[in-house]
């Protein structure tokens, strides 16, 4: 379990950029207000509908399918254990486990903060360049190049300025923390913007 109290995470990933959007959920259940908040991102931010989506057989995918249904998106189910026909998204899995589990054993930071790590390894892997399209997913999203110059080591010590938030003038301004990960603004966009 993760210190947000996250036992599992859903995956979406974008057939044509390969970009990908990450989720902690506490519960399998919570899948349906997930997919409906992810719809109304994409929908919103690209100004287009989403036409299909493939799953595998999991019972969390059972509630959509009458939502599906109901306003014309199309569901694709790949047959019993047979992960190779969502090889993308089963190596996409792959992929952000095994960098997540890397970053919490690079920074020594305890693994109830997997959430964390997974969400840094997704907006990484949506940053690194694959041979598969010659550019990163984020560039071949958004077109526009990553910006690599807010990137910060996972687990690293950071220092945030405090004095706006100070009660009175002898507060310190700054506090020692932990760097564990970016906000959801700029996790679902282009990046941070200066």
């Amino acid at each position: 379990m993760s210190t947000t109290g996250n036992l599992y995470y859903v995956s979406f990933v974008d057939h044509f950029s390969k970009f990908t959007w990450l989720y902690p959920i506490s519960t399998k259940s919570s899948v349906m207000s997930i997919f409906c908040s992810f719809q109304k991102l994409v929908e919103r931010q690209f100004n287009c509908k989403i036409k299909s989506i493939q799953t595998d057989w999991g019972g969390e995918y059972c509630s959509l399918h009458t939502y599906f249904t109901n306003i014309g998106i199309q569901r694709r189910i790949s047959c019993s254990y047979t992960s190779q026909q969502n090889g993308s998204v089963e190596r996409k899995h792959r992929h952000i486990v095994e960098m997540g589990l890397s970053l919490l054993s690079h920074s020594h930071v305890p693994h109830n903060y997997w959430n964390n790590a997974f969400l840094i390894a997704t907006y990484l892997i949506n940053r690194l360049p694959t041979s598969l399209l010659s550019m990163s997913p984020l560039e071949k999203l958004y077109n526009h190049a990553p910006d690599f110059s807010s990137l910060k080591f996972f687990g690293c010590a950071r220092f945030p300025f405090l004095h706006p938030f100070n009660r009175n003038k002898l507060d310190f301004r700054s506090k020692r923390c932990v760097f564990l990960g970016y906000s959801c603004r700029t996790r679902h966009r282009g990046g941070p913007k200066n």
